[in-house]
C-alpha cells in the first residue's frame, strides 16, 4: 500500500516541477536528488535512533515526515519551497528503511527471514508498478489539480501505515541474538562480503531509480515535440 502511493507520484515528480510549476529541468532534477542526499545524511543517525528509541517510533516519525513533505508539495511555487519539502521527505525516508527492516527481522523467525524480505521486495515492486499505472491515468499537465490528487494519495498511504503500526508489537532483539559488542561503522567497513553485496545493490538501485524518475519526463517531452512537429508539417502541406 505504501509503495503504491510512492508509485503514484515518483514517476511524475519531475514532470510536475518542470511542466506545472515551470522550473527548469536542471533545477527539477536537482530537487529530486536532494531527497537522496537527505536520506544519506539522515541515515547516519537513523540506525542508532532505532537502537535507542525502538523501531516503531522511528518508523512512525519517518512516515509522518514523509507525509508532510509530500502532502505540502501542491503548495510549491518557488524552487526553495520544493527543496525544503523534499529534504523533509528524504529525512523521513532515512528513518523509514532501517526501522522497517528491523521490524521485519524481529517479527520473523531467523530461518524465514530470507522469505520475508523477498516477499516484501516483490510486493513493494508490485505496488510501485500499480501506482505508476494509476498515476499515469490521473496526471494531466493541463489540469494541475490532478497532481494535487497524486500528492494527497501518497501522503494518505504514509498516514495509513502509521495507523497500521498501532496494531504491531515490536518484540525487541531476541535473547539469542544479543551481543555485548557495540555495533560500529568500522566493523561494517571491514566486512568485505557485505561491502561487495552493498556495492552491487547500489549499482542496481541507482540504475533503476534514475530511469524511474527521468524517463517519464523525457518521454513526455519527446512525445510533445513529435506531436508539434507533426502538426506543423500537416499545416504546411498544401491540400
Amino acid at each position: 500500500m505504501n509503495s503504491f502511493g510512492n508509485g503514484v507520484i515518483l514517476p511524475f515528480l519531475v514532470i510536475y516541477l518542470h511542466d506545472v510549476r515551470g522550473f527548469g529541468l536542471g533545477i527539477s532534477g536537482l530537487i529530486v536528488s536532494v531527497s537522496a542526499a537527505a536520506q544519506l545524511t539522515a541515515g547516519i543517525v537513523a540506525g542508532p535512533l532505532v537502537d535507542r528509541l525502538g523501531a516503531r517510533p522511528v518508523l512512525g516519525g519517518g512516515l509522518v515526515m514523509q507525509a508532510i513533505g509530500i502532502g505540502l508539495f501542491p503548495l510549491v511555487r518557488s524552487p526553495w519551497e520544493a527543496f525544503l519539502l523534499i529534504a523533509i521527505e528524504g529525512a523521513g525516508s532515512a528513518g523509514f528503511w532501517p526501522s522497517q527492516s528491523t521490524l521485519i527481522a524481529r517479527l520473523t523467525p531467523p530461518e524465514r527471514r530470507h522469505a520475508a524480505y523477498a516477499q516484501q521486495r516483490v510486493t513493494m515492486n508490485l505496488g510501485i508498478g500499480l501506482g505508476g499505472l494509476v498515476g499515469g491515468t490521473i496526471a494531466s499537465v493541463s489540469h494541475p489539480s490532478t497532481f494535487t490528487a497524486l500528492f494527497v494519495i501518497d501522503a494518505l498511504t504514509f498516514l495509513a501505515y502509521v495507523g497500521v503500526l498501532f496494531f504491531i508489537h515490536d518484540p525487541g532483539v531476541a535473547e539469542e541474538e544479543r551481543s555485548d559488542r557495540p555495533s560500529t561503522y568500522r566493523a561494517v567497513l571491514r566486512d568485505r562480503l557485505f561491502l561487495g553485496l552493498w556495492s552491487l545493490n547500489f549499482l542496481f538501485v541507482a540504475a533503476g531509480y534514475s530511469l524511474f524518475n527521468l524517463v517519464p519526463a523525457f518521454a513526455r517531452d519527446q512525445a510533445t515535440s513529435a506531436s508539434a512537429r507533426s502538426a506543423s508539417s500537416s499545416s504546411s502541406t498544401p491540400v
